[in-house]
């Protein structure tokens, strides 16, 4: 169940003639507090009780609905709608709520029909919230995944930094990939794509040797598929990072380039190796490279620095650690750098600058990433 934090649907008890003694008032005042606070079980108690005692009240049994449903018990909350549209057809926010109730009880299609006019005109916000992702559960539980990434995208678009959104939307993604994976296994389960995915399955768990051997697999089927060289090189240096292991890698990123001439990574890593072995003209041209081909790659903006520095060129090393500091306002060790190569410039007002700021983002080291000048350490600057 999809549960929402804020209450989204109040509906006034407003008793009969019938239901005007005391004890039917003290119950309904006791259901009113109780869902204002949000106290589901309370309330469902007490309002089962009115419903008992007031059996032709439509509000008791749409708030009976709500306190249940928010319980979790989208079955009885629907039972209870229904009751409260036979007294009142007319009674506000009763069928989203019936919509809400069928999807949690995978009824998609009839929720679909009363989820997607009322998305495209939710009476406010937290409730268009609820429905929308009710609406893209139906798409994707019906298999209509270009309605449920449309949906997906819609509420991105409204609550971009909404926690719960974001989280469901990805696992609407992943859960379609995974539909398409198992239909490839199922479809060609010794392909070269099959290979590949598998191999990116088991790096993903960091099991390195079970993920070169899947890219060598794939390889042997498809010995031009693109992307699989570069892997296979990343797979090798990050099981070893002996001479030979990375004399391997080398030789795999070379073959990369020789299938795919403007591969930005695989420049990358050849820089990287050359930069670590002392063959710095040869990283620069690697780094250059890869910045023709991709100029907002961060990773090879901080390399080209680092050699630039090392070669005794801190004036030509600033306007890339600059750079990367833009792409990447979060990460603090172009700053770092930055005041490395001010201070080598003479510049100590900037360098001061620079620090000042790396301290202020944190001085602890970040974790190496997939893809990075990590490799070495971040702080690494020779």
């Amino acid at each position: 169940m999809i549960r929402s934090g804020v209450l989204l649907l109040v509906l006034s008890i407003s008793l009969s003639a019938q239901a005007r003694d005391d004890d039917l008032q003290r119950l309904s005042d006791q259901a009113r507090s109780a869902l204002a606070a949000k106290q589901w079980e309370q309330a469902a108690k007490t309002l089962e009780e009115l419903a008992r005692l007031a059996p032709s009240v439509a509000e008791v049994e749409a708030n009976l609905g709500l306190a249940l449903y928010f319980q979790g018990r989208a079955s009885d909350a629907l039972a209870a709608f229904d009751r409260a549209r036979k007294l009142n057809p007319a009674l506000p926010q009763v069928d989203v709520m019936t919509g809400l109730c069928d999807a949690e009880l995978g009824l998609y299609h009839e929720a679909i029909d009363l989820l997607e006019p009322a998305f495209a005109h939710p009476p406010d916000d937290e409730i268009g919230r609820l429905i929308g992702l009710h609406l893209a559960r139906s798409y994707a539980g019906l298999r209509q995944f270009d309605r449920a990434f449309g949906a997906g995208e819609e509420l991105i678009r409204r609550y971009p930094a909404d926690p719960e959104i974001l989280y469901q939307v990805s696992r609407l993604h992943s859960d379609r990939s995974y539909v398409l994976m198992a239909e490839l296994v199922r479809a060609a389960p010794d392909s070269a794509w099959t290979h590949y995915a598998n191999a990116q399955v088991q790096e993903s768990l960091d099991r390195f040797d079970a993920a070169a051997q899947e890219y060598r697999n794939a390889l042997a089927r498809d010995p031009r598929l693109l992307g699989a060289h570069y892997r296979l090189g990343r797979v090798i240096l990050s099981a070893s990072r002996t001479p030979d292991s990375i004399e391997l890698a080398k030789r795999e990123f070379e073959q990369e380039l020789g299938l795919s001439p403007r591969n930005a990574d695989a420049e990358y890593e050849l820089g990287e190796i050359a930069r670590e072995h002392g063959n710095l003209d040869g990283a620069v041209g690697h780094f250059a490279r890869a910045l023709s081909y991709h100029p907002q790659f961060v990773e090879a903006q901080v390399g080209m620095a680092k050699t630039l520095m090392r070669l005794g060129r801190p004036a030509e090393a600033v306007p890339h650690l600059a750079e990367a500091a833009r792409l990447d306002p979060g990460n603090k060790i172009p700053h770092y750098l930055l005041s490395s190569a001010y201070k080598a410039l003479g510049d100590t007002t900037g360098a001061a600058k620079e620090i000042a700021l790396y301290q202020k983002m944190g001085a602890v080291r970040p974790a190496a990433s997939s893809q990075s000048s990590a490799h070495d350490g971040a702080l690494n600057q020779q």
